[in-house]
């Protein structure tokens, strides 16, 4: 892939100064970044999906149900989310986009939204919801992975 040219300092100041400041970067350099931005096998999904391998749980991936569950367990009909700080908006570290803030929030915004229609919808369907956020396993996987575990054993089959 070729390389994409950086805007200048010089380019960025036109920008601001024509009132034409939506974004530093060009539309093909915003869209390479946006596409390397993945929506699943993110690190906290692995690293918990390996652990509570090690404890011994066995679970499906990409199993469909409404919200696209990341880990779930069939018979014991629980969807465990792994929720991005920014892209579910949480409030202690989602960072707010300094760019383009109309679109971003109405972003996500409808992306909170379109969870807890999804949790609606699975509970209606009889699947108990679990949900973390990243920063939850990043600072203690172990802790997530053992709430996990003992709610999937306390449910009987």
């Amino acid at each position: 892939m070729k390389a994409l040219k950086k805007s200048t300092a010089r380019e960025e100041v036109i920008q601001r100064k024509t009132g034409n400041a939506m974004d530093v970067l060009t539309k093909e350099q915003r869209s390479y970044n946006m596409s390397q931005i993945r929506g699943k096998n993110t690190k906290p999904e692995i690293r918990l999906r390996k652990l509570l391998w090690a404890l011994g749980l066995r679970y499906r991936l990409y199993y469909r149900l409404p919200g696209k569950p990341d880990i779930v367990f069939v018979k014991k009909k629980i969807a465990v989310f792994v929720d991005g700080c920014f892209w579910h908006g949480c409030e202690a570290h989602g960072t707010k986009p300094k760019t383009n803030k109309k679109f971003w929030n109405k972003k996500i915004q409808s992306n909170i939204d379109r969870d807890r229609k999804n949790i609606k919808r699975l509970e209606e369907m009889g699947w108990k919801v679990l949900r973390f956020w990243e920063h939850d396993i990043k600072k203690s996987a172990e802790n997530v992975a053992a709430k996990i575990y003992k709610i999937v054993i306390e449910i009987n089959d």
